[in-house]
Order: structure tokens, then sequence, then C-alpha cells
């Protein structure tokens, strides 16, 4: 393999993984609600989430390293609608505008899990080729 093909391919896997990791992001962007939620105050860069997207591209790459970008992308839509859902109907912003609890920082890390959970429950294996099949799909 020449040199050129080894930095084609070199350029092509970043450009995949920082795809991938803007497709993730908004999977991890509740993170800084949780942060902000908690009842001391914080310095807020909201850091966080881009640090803990990062961490969640490694973890896809390292253990599926051939998936799909759609995948990232139904991961993110499906943890960000279950996420906004249930926050928006519990009333919490108010609280968290206020300058939080310690009830309050716990369940919305709650509607965050159970968000990230529905959004990988929908990537998984599993249930994506079922969807493949069913819509006819490669």
């Amino acid at each position: 393999m020449s040199v050129a093909a080894r930095a084609a391919d070199e350029v092509g896997e970043f450009l995949r993984v920082a795809v991938l990791w803007f497709l993730l992001s908004p999977a991890f962007a509740p993170v800084n609600v949780v942060v902000s939620a908690l009842p001391f105050p914080l310095e807020r860069r909201f850091w966080h989430a881009a640090v803990l997207s990062a961490i969640g591209v490694g973890v896809v790459r390292y253990y599926d390293p051939s998936w799909e970008l759609v995948r990232g992308l139904v991961v993110g839509v499906a943890t960000t609608a279950t996420f906004l859902s249930l926050y928006a109907f519990s009333g919490l912003g108010r609280v968290v505008a206020e300058g939080g609890t310690w009830r309050a920082s716990v369940a919305v890390a709650a509607f965050w899990l159970v968000g990230l959970g529905v959004g990988v429950a929908l990537a998984h294996p599993r249930t994506w080729r079922r969807v493949r099949a069913h819509f006819g799909v490669g």
C-alpha cells in the first residue's frame, strides 16, 4: 500500500470519527443540564458533554468499528427527543433555573439515562437488523 493510499485512509477514518462525534454529541448534551441542576455553583463552561461524547465515540469505535453513521444519528435524535420530552413535562426547568436541588439533579440525570437507553436500544445491532430487514435495506 502506498503512502498516499495510507494517508487517504487515515484522513477518511478521521472524518468518519469526526462525523460520528458530531452525530453523537446531542446524546450527551443533557449532561450540561444535569450539571446546571446541581445545588452548588459550578463554573459554567459546559465542556462535560463534549468530553463524554468523545468517550462515547471511543467506546463505539472500540466495540463495533463498522458502526454506521446513521446509527449515531438515531442515538442522538432519540436521546434528545426522549430527554426533552421528560424534562419539559416534569416542570424541573424552573427548579434548575433557580439554582437546582439534589432531587432535581438526580431526576434530570435519570431522564438523561432513560433517553440514552432508548437511543442505544434503537441502535442495538439486533434492533438495527430487524429495522433493515423490515424496510428491505441492504
